[in-house]
């Protein structure tokens, strides 16, 4: 069973792209953040130019709605792994906020951050999914809240983009067995329980998970895995 909030989670947290509806205004986003209860930050002036100044902190803001796209690194016929839909109301952060959050946002001292605090969150996915379309699922937003990010979020695509064009071979020996001989075998997804990979065969396309040894918490632990599990194939 899939951990739903988990998953939304990391989506938002390491989106590929976001993009941001508030007050008749849409704009994707270049930079944003997400604070410990997955609230998305961001610049309301990116998003709202003629509007920014109309939001107050400590105010109720306007209804927002954000799209986090999570696209895999590794050209797929279907890049899109999923994409998280959220609703709620902005905020504007008050005062000081740290300089950290400013410059990873690209802002000075004194514009506006916003903070997307999501009434509801919706997510949809479509690696492992065996339905012929992506699973969609209404995820609470107290199990989001508590829910944490995924340790190779971030980290993760260009391990298996450095993964898929240099060691594609060694990954098709993990699900020999598994796959035909004609199958085109590349890596869609690594994440703290494993890695997946996707089958070709012509028009067709499988997900197939190969479990590490055990949950890990980092990329290091991530590659000390994979690096156990090959070790394994190769002894037969």
């Amino acid at each position: 069973m899939k951990d739903w909030a988990e998953l939304a989670r990391t989506v938002v947290a390491g989106a590929s792209a976001i993009d941001i509806g508030i007050l008749g205004h849409r704009a994707p986003v270049a930079r944003h953040a997400t604070d410990g209860t997955g609230a998305l930050l961001f610049s309301l002036e990116e998003v709202a130019p003629e509007c920014a100044h109309l939001v107050r902190p400590g105010q109720r803001g306007p209804l927002v709605d954000a799209s986090a796209s999570d696209v895999s690194s590794v050209p797929h016929r279907e890049r899109v792994r999923g994409r998280v839909e959220l609703t709620g109301r902005a905020q504007v952060m008050p005062g000081p906020v740290c300089e950290e959050l400013l410059d990873h946002l690209g802002l000075d001292e004194g514009q506006p951050v916003g903070r997307l605090v999501p009434d509801t969150i919706t997510l949809e996915w479509s690696v492992e999914c065996r339905a012929t379309r992506p699973a969609l699922v209404d995820v609470a937003v107290a199990d989001y809240v508590a829910a944490e990010v995924d340790p190779l979020a971030g980290w993760q695509d260009g391990w298996i983009t450095h993964l898929d064009g240099t060691h594609r071979e060694d990954l098709r020996r993990l699900v020999e067995r598994e796959v035909q001989p004609v199958a085109t075998v590349r890596p869609v997804l690594a994440d703290a329980d494993g890695l997946v990979l996707r089958e070709y065969v012509g028009t067709c396309r499988r997900d197939i998970r190969v479990d590490f040894p055990g949950r890990v918490g980092c990329g290091c632990e991530a590659q000390a895995a994979l690096k156990s599990l090959l070790s394994v194939t190769a002894r037969g």
